[in-house]
């Protein structure tokens, strides 16, 4: 059996999923999201506090959260309410025992509580078998702090087992002794396995900052909450309308792990008007189907958020532009082209077209906006097809009114 066959068996007795890939060469930190470890030197362990493959069948229910103490890294922690009599915490496999000189825990527990640690080895002259030894030592948990605990300092106590049946083949020594006498009495170094774990009481506790290495390669694993990912879902960045018009917004959230949704979220649109530099809340609401309408009279910006929880990590989607067209209405009255543009924007200036028969319009009187958005432009005499336009101008994209024909003589407009 090669060492990584014997890392993948070792580390099955412990728990039924694990990354066995080696940390980093030098110190650095890992962000866990969830549970979800990436590809790291690290995992979870799911064990029997009694011996190491007699663990309950209950179903595991992490909690992410903030409290109720704040973790040694980060801002979140993983949160455990077990049974009693099985022990959920840290498992690391590694490709030496003896290189390894520090594999840690960190966990809390309001009223204290009990915990068991082991350590698995095949000695050499087992290589090729099925046997290894484990050793076991028992953990206590203090009340009201968070504890670091470290299992490559422990003493344990030592029996060789059948890694894949858990059947007792030889005891060990009666007192405890730690790794490096152990391996040195049974061959020498080789691969293995720590774990560290709490719940055997059933007290609740809270665990992060997993630590893994050699000195200047240790690797810290902080466990934070799961990542999020807000997107507005619509074509492209911005999109254009006429004042009056009204705009569904639809958004998506959803866990950047997985692409599964955070329960019983919500989303809120926000807006940032033209001419302000803030976000205002427009709506909040289900994050399964998050859908706004909005009818905006000038530029605005908007944004979906999903606001930071224990669970998930806030996120923010990408600001989404809705340019706005005002409305220009414009008739005939008289010798006069009069009219209104909404949204108003006084000094505005009017231009008055007329084409003929067809042809290309020529721009023939000007006006301007006054402040009740309204406008009048003198009409020539003669013929044709009129129309009016506006100018963009800040705020609002350039308009058009509808065609306007003179009216014919001896009627009233």
């Amino acid at each position: 059996m090669n060492r990584r066959s014997l890392l993948a068996v070792l580390a099955t007795v412990a728990t039924a999923a694990v990354v066995t890939a080696a940390p980093a060469q030098a110190d650095s930190t890992v962000t866990v999201r969830g549970t979800s470890f990436p590809d790291a030197g690290a995992g979870f362990s799911y064990v029997g506090c009694a011996s190491l493959h007699d663990r309950g069948a209950e179903t595991l229910a992490p909690t992410i959260g903030f409290g109720p103490a704040l973790p040694p890294t980060g801002m979140r922690s993983l949160g455990y309410d077990l049974a009693g009599g099985s022990a959920m915490g840290a498992l690391f496999s590694v490709d030496s025992l003896l290189d390894t000189t520090t594999a840690s825990l960190a966990a809390y527990a309001e009223d204290g509580g009990s915990g068991v640690a082991y350590v698995g080895y095949q000695a050499p002259a087992d290589g090729g078998t099925n046997a290894a030894w484990f050793g076991r030592a028992e953990l206590v948990l203090l009340p009201g702090g968070w504890q670091e605990v470290d299992a490559t300092d422990l003493f344990y106590v030592w029996s060789k087992r059948d890694m894949t049946t858990g059947a007792l083949l030889e005891q060990g020594p009666e007192l405890p002794s730690d790794v490096a006498t152990f391996t040195a009495a049974h061959g020498g170094d080789a691969p293995g396995l720590f774990t560290v774990g709490y719940g055997c009481d059933g007290a609740p506790f809270s665990m992060d900052t997993l630590r893994l290495g050699t000195p200047g390669g240790v690797t810290t694993y902080d466990l934070e909450g799961m990542a999020t990912s807000t997107a507005m879902d619509m074509a492209g960045e911005q999109t254009a309308i006429t004042a009056g018009e009204r705009l569904a917004l639809r958004g998506t959230m959803q866990v950047t792990a997985g692409g599964t949704r955070v329960p019983g979220a919500s989303l809120i649109l926000e807006q940032q008007a033209f001419g302000t530099t803030f976000w205002e809340t427009v709506d909040v609401v289900d994050g399964a189907d998050p859908t706004v309408t909005v009818e905006p009279l000038r530029r605005t910006l908007y944004r979906w958020r999903f606001v930071d929880r224990p669970l998930a990590e806030g996120s923010v989607s990408s600001p989404f532009v809705v340019e706005v067209a005002p409305v220009v209405e414009a008739r005939v009255d008289g010798g006069r082209v009069v009219g209104s543009a909404i949204p108003a924007v006084p000094g505005t200036p009017v231009t008055l077209w007329r084409s003929l028969d067809g042809g290309d319009a020529e721009p023939v009187a000007r006006g301007v906006v006054g402040d009740a958005g309204v406008f009048e432009v003198l009409m020539p005499e003669g013929r044709g097809r009129f129309y009016v336009t506006l100018p963009a101008v800040p705020g609002s994209l350039p308009a058009t009114s509808a065609v306007v024909l003179p009216q014919p003589q001896g009627t009233t407009p």
